[in-house]
């Protein structure tokens, strides 16, 4: 069993694609704009807090350069310097001798640990205490007189208060970017419900368009630039609709009459052959109508479904370079019988090839030929001429000098079912269908070239085929 196909996923709406895009590129712009601000401002903080850090610790090694090289009871005096190291604003400071006893400290119980420190010489490092406080840590010698060791300076410097204004502008910043991002995806929304009503309106007023309202059109006008294109485009859409349609109701207007026909001469000989009884020979002449009417429609038929084909082909023509005169003369042999009936000739001149497929155009020369021969009085002359184009490409022309075709006839001479019986001579029983030019037509179309007729009353009719050149691509194998 072949496993179920996977739901496809619904697009989603256009206002939710703009909505979704305005926010991305805003809060890609925004928070790059308030990272990039926060950073330097810290950059700028951090600067600074080691510049006064080290700035201390040199002003703190001049101030301590007098300290005793060794310790004794306290003095006043370090009893005072004592005091006056406890009381500087968030600088601690201890002094150690040597052997890693403490000869000076300041008062304090935030004071990090001596193993935090740096070394001497070494970069001011960054340590946190155990409630989150920062500071900023520095070690020096000293140079004290004397020849003893050297003492140590370490200076720790609190950047607590940076940290709190810090921590105060994320918290604006993020509050800014929260409420700047709701209220634009608010306008936003507001904005791109008005800028796609519009489409709205425009689908409403497509809504409002049924097949027996298909002359209705769209004022474009009323609509956007942007629209503009979209309602032309469906008013073009409309006419051709309007157009097909009534082809439609005139094809099956004009089906309908050509079938009742036969349909009704099958039936009223039948009616009439059962209203009473009839010899053998009576009955076989009843049958021999009927077959002529089933042929007939048989034909029709056929012609009907060449031409559905035509207009939707399931598959491509299949091309090949024939020559155009050979297939001209095989046509006129084809009608030699019918042509000897009534001293009609048949000239086939001039030389060309052609790239398209040979059965369909045997059966546009032989629509063609059809026509002429039963437009064409008795004594006529039809003449088929080759001759390549300069397009390039290959003309054919098909010529009688029969009856011809009135003026305001010619515009109609390809639609189905239309007939222009400008002979006496033709009965419905031999004038066709009506379908021969619609099927050469079909045909032309299908190799991408054209056909033009003209005529003259009295004087006779020129059918010209043009058939374009194969692609450059292309060669003599068949084409598909």
């Amino acid at each position: 069993m072949k496993p179920a196909a996977p739901p496809r996923r619904r697009p989603w709406a256009m206002t939710t694609r703009l909505i979704a895009l305005q926010l991305l590129v805003l809060v890609v712009l925004l928070g790059g704009a308030l990272v990039t601000l926060y950073y330097t401002i810290a950059s700028h903080l951090e600067g600074d807090n080691l510049e006064v850090l080290r700035n201390q610790t040199v002003v703190l090694s001049h101030w301590l350069e007098h300290l005793p090289a060794s310790p004794g009871p306290a003095s006043e005096e370090q009893l005072e310097r004592n005091r006056l190291l406890s009381s500087l604003p968030d600088i601690e400071v201890r002094v150690l001798q040597a052997d890693g006893s403490v000869l000076l400290e300041g008062r304090s119980t935030l004071t990090p640990p001596r193993k935090v420190f740096p070394a001497p010489g070494d970069q001011p490092r960054t340590w946190v205490s155990a409630d989150h406080h920062r500071y900023l840590l520095n070690t020096v010698w000293l140079h004290l007189a004397g020849t003893g060791p050297k003492p140590l300076l370490q200076v720790a410097y609190s950047v607590a208060d940076d940290d709190t204004l810090l921590r105060h502008l994320r918290q604006r910043m993020g509050l800014v970017f929260a409420l700047v991002v709701i209220i634009s995806g608010i306008l936003t929304w507001l904005i791109a419900r008005g800028v796609f009503r519009p489409l709205t309106q425009l689908a409403a007023a497509t809504a409002r368009v049924h097949a027996s309202q298909l002359a209705t059109r769209l004022d474009e006008s009323v609509w956007p630039v942007e629209l503009t294109p979209l309602a032309q485009e469906f008013d073009a859409m409309l006419g051709r609709l309007d157009e097909s349609f009534g082809r439609l109701a005139r094809f099956s207007s004009d089906l309908s009459h050509e079938l009742r026909t036969p349909i009704n001469n099958l039936r009223g000989e039948a009616e009439v052959s059962l209203s009473r009884a009839r010899s053998a020979e009576e009955y076989r002449r009843v049958l021999e109508s009927n077959l002529e009417e089933c042929v007939r429609l048989g034909r029709l038929i056929d012609t009907l479904l060449f031409i559905a084909k035509a207009d939707h082909p399931a598959e491509g023509i299949r091309r090949r370079r024939l020559d155009a005169a050979a297939e001209c003369r095989a046509v006129a042999e084809f009608f030699e019988v019918m042509t000897a009936e009534r001293a009609i000739t048949i000239l086939v001149r001039g030389t060309g090839t052609v790239h398209c497929d040979p059965e369909l155009l045997r059966r546009a020369l032989a629509n063609l030929v059809d026509n002429a021969v039963r437009h064409s009085p008795a004594g006529g002359h039809i003449d088929l001429t080759v001759r390549e184009h300069a397009s390039p490409g290959t003309v054919i022309e098909v010529r009688d000098n029969g009856a011809g075709i009135q003026a305001d006839n010619l515009p109609r001479v390809f639609e189905r079912f239309y007939r222009s019986e400008n002979n006496p001579d033709q009965t419905p029983a031999n004038s066709g269908f009506g379908l021969g030019l619609a099927i050469v037509k079909s045909i032309m179309d299908l190799h991408g070239g054209r056909v033009d007729l003209s005529s003259t009353p009295g004087v006779g009719t020129t059918v010209t085929l043009f058939f374009p050149g194969p692609a450059p691509a292309e060669s003599d194998r068949n084409v598909i």
